[in-house]
């Protein structure tokens, strides 16, 4: 039998193990009631996602059909079977550069990615929760002109960055840090003003992950530039793994992101613009993140 064969039939007993309620905390439990809108901003969506119980115990019922830990292990791999998380952006945030203020940044989406409090919804004491995988997409633009001759291209002052935080020992959630709905000249400016407390944007993003109008600023991963001049909203996706990256032209690689994001990090994406006259407009942002475990051997 090929491996088709194997899940279709390993699909069918599952579904009748479930079915008959012999695991109440897999993905075919009741949905719970969802958290508040503010709330699954910051800490996700993940009301249906699987927990490290979760796969603890699909494990166990594969293994009981006789089936050996190796082909288990290799089964829900394939399948993906892992705790995935959307973070969604739940309003219209534009980063304006003005004639006082030559350059612009505002906090379109905080994600509490690696946090204490994702970490107690899906993993458990005993390993270590990691990121595989982090899908951004976005719909965003520029001001829908420029007087360059840089029209249609990516070569841009309007583009989106991603920052790490990383929070003191008292961090409770996003929701009490003071970004919420102020407007930054650029992530230093947070920077400066989280100096009074213990928190802090993490900044060890390598010199090469530099993108065009970011220049030396080394606490943000460039993430996507606006199509120069473009007159409506576009949708981009960028991948980033700890190995590789997707994207369209005009997106950044993330390039030692991965490295440098431990538990207890949240993640924050900025809308940005620089000189005057330049916007970044985004229209909304979803972040996926799919997760993996560390276990001991």
């Amino acid at each position: 039998m090929d491996m088709s064969g194997v899940f279709n039939l390993l699909s069918a007993r599952l579904n009748s193990l479930w079915s008959s309620g012999d695991n109440q905390t897999s993905q075919t439990s009741p949905s719970p009631v969802r958290p508040n809108r503010q709330s699954r901003q910051n800490e996700g969506d993940a009301g249906l996602s699987l927990s490290y119980a979760d796969i603890c115990v699909t494990r166990a019922m594969l293994k009981a059909l006789g089936l050996p830990t190796e082909l288990v292990l290799e089964i829900l791999a394939c399948a993906q079977y892992e705790p995935v998380i959307e973070f969604t952006g739940s309003r219209r945030v534009v980063a304006e550069a003005l004639m006082g203020a030559a350059t612009s940044a505002y906090v379109c989406l905080p994600a509490e990615v690696l946090s204490r409090n994702t970490i107690r919804r899906i993993s458990s004491p005993h390993v270590t929760l990691k990121v595989k995988e982090i899908k951004f997409d976005i719909k965003s633009q520029d001001q829908g002109w420029t007087s360059e001759n840089t029209t249609g291209t990516y070569n841009t002052s309007s583009w989106l960055e991603v920052s790490i935080l990383r929070p003191g020992p008292q961090f409770s959630t996003l929701e009490n840090l003071p970004f919420w709905t102020r407007e930054y000249d650029n992530p230093q400016a947070l920077q400066d003003q989280l100096s009074s407390s213990e928190h802090r944007l993490v900044d060890e993003r390598p010199e090469n992950a530099s993108v065009g109008p970011q220049e030396c600023e080394p606490l943000a991963w460039y993430l996507q530039g606006n199509k120069v001049a473009e007159r409506q909203h576009i949708d981009y996706q960028v991948v980033w793994t700890p190995n590789h990256c997707e994207g369209n032209e005009g997106a950044g690689n993330g390039d030692g992101f991965f490295s440098v994001l431990h538990e207890g990090d949240s993640v924050l994406v900025w809308a940005r613009a620089k000189y005057p006259g330049w916007r970044c407009q985004v229209q909304n942002i979803k972040m996926t993140v799919r997760y993996g475990f560390n276990e001991p051997s």
